[in-house]
């Protein structure tokens, strides 16, 4: 914040009448579900809010700042003046596509967040996606649910396979997950991010930052031609780490949106 006040911002704590607010994610569940009451105030007054969440790139180095959302509905001043050796510098590594393991994974999200709040539920989005997978593929599908986020079995269709998430030692909350396979569905969320970086095929929501570089059902079987070079290194500017959040440089990137 002190980078705030050199550039002209004063800073006012659980303040309701502030130019702009700061939140920590938009996961309306917990301790951070009063979050949601102080972003519907400034959204009310038409005012900017700052959404602070975890990364999807090095989770637990690496931290998400962007305007109004943590989706592709946010602002994140990403796609321009862009430093082409910002994956280098953050030790982010693109691999080559891959078609997979003979399998679909399904990634599901915790449904008191606000990048689901447009669906009628969780399991609702995912018999749309197991419809619209076959409709044009009769490989397996396997669904995890949100590790902090139960899915109702008894919703979904009998042959598909519920993968629970397991944590990962030593780590603060890490859950394991196989990329390996013909694609990964996910709406919104880090999943996306996660899977494309690592080479596997994704279908995502247009609301996802991972949507340049999505599939479509249809080409499963194909390796469609993205420019993922260009998506990785935007993508790459859409996280921070501590000291460059203390360098302000995130401050830069959104300032335009903050007016």
């Amino acid at each position: 914040m002190d980078r705030c006040s050199q550039q002209g911002w004063q800073r006012r704590e659980n303040s309701l009448d502030a130019d702009v607010a700061v939140i920590w994610s938009v996961l309306w569940h917990g301790r951070m579900q009063p979050n949601r009451s102080v972003y519907q105030h400034y959204k009310n007054l038409g005012r900017p809010v700052i959404v602070i969440d975890v990364g999807a790139l090095k989770r637990g180095h690496t931290w998400k700042i962007a305007v109004d959302n943590i989706t592709a509905q946010g602002y994140y001043g990403h796609t321009t003046d862009l430093d082409w050796d910002r994956p280098a510098k953050l030790g982010v590594k693109l691999y080559p596509v891959r078609l997979g393991q003979p399998r679909l994974i399904i990634a599901a999200q915790h449904k008191q967040s606000f990048q689901v709040e447009s669906l009628p539920s969780m399991e609702h989005w995912i018999n749309q996606q197991i419809a619209l997978a076959r409709s044009h593929t009769d490989l397996p599908i396997v669904v995890r649910p949100h590790p902090r986020s139960a899915l109702d079995p008894g919703l979904l269709p009998r042959d598909v396979t519920i993968e629970m998430p397991r944590p990962i030692k030593n780590t603060y909350d890490d859950f394991d997950i196989n990329y390996d396979c013909r694609a990964l569905i996910n709406y919104n969320s880090g999943s996306g991010i996660q899977a494309a970086l690592s080479g596997c095929q994704v279908i995502v929501d247009p609301s996802s930052l991972a949507a340049p570089i999505r599939t479509k059902y249809e080409d499963l079987d194909t390796l469609v031609d993205h420019d993922r070079d260009r998506w990785l290194v935007e993508i790459c500017h859409t996280e921070y780490t501590v000291d460059e959040i203390r360098q302000g440089s995130w401050l830069k990137r959104i300032k335009t949106a903050l007016s």
